[in-house]
């Protein structure tokens, strides 16, 4: 049997990322590096060793760019919540687990906040799936939580639920993201602490209570 020895100029492509990852690779490194608005299309290019007319094969502006990574960023996020509905038991150490992990990701991508500082600054229907989002993760978590689930509740009662977990989430956000270890607020395992107590009772009951029973 005879066996092919791919050509060194296909092994070569074979290793090579995609064209378009080696894009977003490079705008995250030159947004996080100079910020968005300073940024240029010829940077990303020169640093995604492309040219400026590839870059535009694949986008048609540098907010649309944005909007990609942005995406990106939700989409992840995301699937880590989903991880919490394929939890096999929840219990206070699952949801404390949980929360150490997400904001362990959280902390490793926290430069990828900028992208969104920035991206508040574009017009409105670029932000559309930032506005979603919430929407996203309260329909992934509504699968497994009552708290969450909002098609279990009559129609009258969805809007009010809906604003209780938009709640239960910038909870979660703020924690996760604002407090950190070494910073003049208040301890990390404390907040964690709080926050799976809170958050525990919310899939469980759907009300916000800033100090459930222990």
């Amino acid at each position: 049997m005879t066996t092919t020895t791919p050509s060194p100029r296909k092994a070569s492509r074979t290793k090579t990322k995609p064209t378009i990852a080696r894009i977003r690779s490079a705008a995250r490194k030159v947004f996080y590096a100079k910020g968005f608005f300073p940024a240029s299309v010829e940077e990303i290019a020169e640093m995604a060793g492309v040219s400026r007319a590839t870059v535009y094969l694949y986008y048609r502006s540098k907010d649309e760019m944005l909007l990609d990574l942005m995406r990106q960023d939700l989409e992840y996020q995301l699937e880590i919540y989903a991880e919490l509905v394929t939890v096999r038991r929840i219990s206070l150490a699952a949801v404390r687990k949980w929360l150490l992990r997400l904001r362990g990701e959280q902390e490793e991508r926290r430069n990828s906040l900028n992208l969104f500082w920035a991206g508040a600054n574009l017009q409105t229907d670029i932000l559309d799936p930032v506005y979603r989002h919430h929407d996203n993760i309260i329909a992934t978590l509504g699968r497994r939580f009552p708290g969450f689930d909002l098609d279990a509740l009559p129609r009258e009662q969805r809007e009010p639920r809906r604003i209780k977990c938009y709640m239960m989430l910038f909870m979660i956000e703020g924690t996760t993201v604002q407090i950190t270890e070494d910073g003049p607020g208040p301890r990390v395992k404390v907040m964690v602490d709080q926050l799976s107590r809170t958050l525990l009772h919310f899939l469980q009951h759907g009300e916000v209570m800033t100090s459930p029973p222990e």
